[in-house]
């Protein structure tokens, strides 16, 4: 698990409040998701590994390797505590380094570019890249497991 610095920690509890008022009938999911995405993404996202390309490119971009919009579906899917969304975002709020045209155009050419594949297993946060051709080369210090370290 990361440890997270007094900030991080805040817009953790931030995000638990935000889901208990929609539970409560506060606000709207819509309102709610909006604003989530928005405060999740104070949180900075470890960097797990950068395209090939990119080592040879000045102008590259960093990629939440699963998309913000996922990791809130993710969120959605059990209880509002803040043990378990640190965990989800332990797991998800992961980014990778990618060149500006892979950011662009290839993730969006390939229809991914705000969503996991159709046949995303849930675990392998690098299944967006494989299924668009991104070659990518995980940090030394990124924890991956065999079966999601690209190949």
């Amino acid at each position: 698990m990361r440890t997270y610095t007094p900030f991080e920690s805040e817009v953790v509890d931030l995000a638990v409040w935000l889901l208990e008022g929609l539970k409560k009938g506060r606000t709207t999911e819509r309102a709610t998701n909006r604003i989530l995405r928005a405060t999740l993404r104070r949180i900075k996202p470890k960097l797990i590994g950068e395209s090939l390309e990119s080592r040879d490119s000045s102008a590259n971009d960093i990629d939440h390797a699963v998309p913000m919009k996922v990791i809130v579906s993710k969120i959605h899917e059990g209880e509002y505590t803040k043990e378990r969304i640190q965990s989800i975002l332990d797991q998800f709020l992961v980014s990778v380094k990618l060149t500006k045209d892979e950011h662009t155009q290839v993730l969006k050419k390939a229809g991914l570019s705000k969503d996991m594949p159709a046949d995303w297993d849930g675990v392998d946060p690098y299944s967006r890249y494989k299924k668009a051709g991104i070659k990518i080369k995980p940090n030394q210090s990124a924890h991956t497991t065999p079966a999601s370290a690209p190949r």
